[in-house]
């Protein structure tokens, strides 16, 4: 049986290899509408990039491809947040976030899935 989380190390070595890591972070209500948020980060010259993205839940068992649902901020390819961090730990602290279930790019729709 195969990990589905990856150890903060281990994200830091994807994120090494070129590699992004994500973390889904759960669902919330803007004006009524349910939506979902998760986090992506990617190696950058200035340490690691962090993205904040946030979309209206528009997922179903047989539709979990969250990157195409729509961003209660209109644009649905920008994130709400991004920021430069010196490391993978401090993106996620800056960001505040606290659930360090980090996936390989792609497997946050998995995490979705299980959301729903």
């Amino acid at each position: 049986m195969s990990r589905r989380y990856l150890a903060l190390d281990e994200a830091e070595s994807a994120l090494n290899r070129g590699k992004s890591v994500e973390v889904f972070l759960g669902g919330f209500v803007y004006e009524s509408e349910k939506c979902i948020r998760w986090a992506s980060f990617v190696k950058s010259a200035a340490g690691v990039c962090g993205s904040l993205w946030e979309a209206f839940d528009q997922g179903s068992s047989d539709y979990i491809d969250i990157y195409t649902f729509d961003s209660p901020s209109g644009e649905y390819d920008e994130p709400t947040k991004i920021l430069e961090a010196p490391s993978l730990e401090a993106a996620v602290r800056e960001l505040g976030i606290n659930n360090l279930n980090f996936v390989n790019q792609g497997i946050v729709q998995d995490e979705y899935a299980q959301h729903i």
